[in-house]
């Protein structure tokens, strides 16, 4: 009984060392989502940039949208005081002190409607900037999940119209075969 006690400590240190041994070896630091995530968030666009794939049309399109956004937000946002404050004074019978009669020719009811439609219109382009900041984040994030996923012309989808059987009936549909060609 004794021996096999002996026996049975030696080999498990020897997994113990073998599994130390394992460990020490390093492997290639990996592509990390977290990292493209972060960068993303702190600079929109870094982790297109961090990603390496296709960020040389992505990050335009970010800049270029958010400039447009950021453009349409202020010019709303600038129309909108406007006629706000033209607003105010028509309703409490004050004079425009600026001296502007551009808003004389509305009745106090297009004013109103019109006011509301800057502010809309503003409201949209923020939602849009907020939305395309979260789209950039979480298309590093995603791309940086696939940064290793082999894509190649051995891979092939093929989609066409199928039929399903269902009991005494048979239902049309969309029938997808994935194949992976084999050498």
């Amino acid at each position: 009984m004794r021996g096999l006690i002996i026996c049975l400590f030696f080999s498990l240190c020897g997994i113990v060392l073998q599994a130390q041994d394992t460990a020490a070896v390093k492997s290639p630091p990996r592509h990390s989502p977290k990292k493209a995530t972060l960068l993303s968030l702190a600079l929109p666009g870094a982790g297109q940039i961090y990603n390496k794939k296709n960020w040389w049309w992505k990050v335009p399109i970010i800049y270029g949208g958010g400039g447009l956004l950021v453009y349409g937000a202020q010019f709303y946002h600038g129309n909108y005081v406007d006629y706000n404050n033209a607003y105010l004074y028509r309703i409490n019978n004050k004079v425009d002190q600026n001296g502007d009669i551009r808003f004389d020719r509305f009745q106090t009811t297009t004013l109103a409607a019109i006011r509301t439609s800057y502010r809309q219109a503003r409201d949209e382009m923020i939602i849009g900037l907020v939305l395309l900041y979260a789209l950039q984040a979480v298309d590093a994030a995603v791309e940086a999940h696939f940064f290793e996923f082999n894509i190649n012309d051995d891979l092939s989808l093929n989609i066409h119209p199928g039929f399903i059987p269902a009991g005494p009936f048979a239902s049309a549909g969309i029938q997808l075969n994935l194949k992976l060609k084999t050498h």
